[in-house]
């Protein structure tokens, strides 16, 4: 059994954000937005959909970004808490 903690899956899509931004982004942080502090277009909203998919097998963010998209609330850390939620929950079945 693999244990998935949220600073770890916040490392890992932290990683997946810098190299989607293909170091255009100095510094990515929890609080940052997905469209707007990071400007991902639809091009790179769905790598970082596909690439999130690889990493957790079994996760797909889609509903998650029509939830949070409104506002800014698309952040790292909420999809870092969502996939922690989805991944503990995917485990226990």
């Amino acid at each position: 059994m693999t244990f998935y903690s949220e600073a770890n899956i916040a490392r890992q899509i932290t990683d997946l954000c810098e190299w989607i931004g293909e170091g255009s982004i100095a510094k990515v942080e929890m609080s940052m937005s997905l469209t707007r502090d990071l400007a991902f277009d639809s091009m790179k909203l769905m790598q970082f959909f596909a690439g999130t998919e690889e990493l957790y097998s079994g996760i797909a963010l889609e509903d998650w970004f029509i939830e949070h998209s409104a506002g800014g609330r698309d952040t790292i850390g909420s999809v870092a808490r969502y996939i922690a939620a989805a991944v503990t929950l995917v485990t226990r079945e």
